[in-house]
């Protein structure tokens, strides 16, 4: 979790390409964040409820 611009963000943290995300799915269900973030080794990739950044690239966004 990060606070940001007074929000909860979830981040969930994947250490491979294999990005099934049950607790952060879990997580969305039950509180409906505005926005929720998954780090991984995938590129960058937006949809409706996951925000997909590259591990690479985390020092761009925080």
């Amino acid at each position: 979790m990060i606070q940001q611009s007074g929000s909860v963000i979830p981040v969930e943290v994947k250490a491979e390409r294999n990005v099934h995300a049950k607790s952060l799915r879990a997580y969305y269900s039950k509180y409906h964040p505005e926005k929720t973030i998954r780090l991984s080794m995938n590129d960058y990739r937006q949809d409706e409820r996951v925000e997909n950044i590259p591990l690479f690239a985390v020092h761009a966004f925080f």
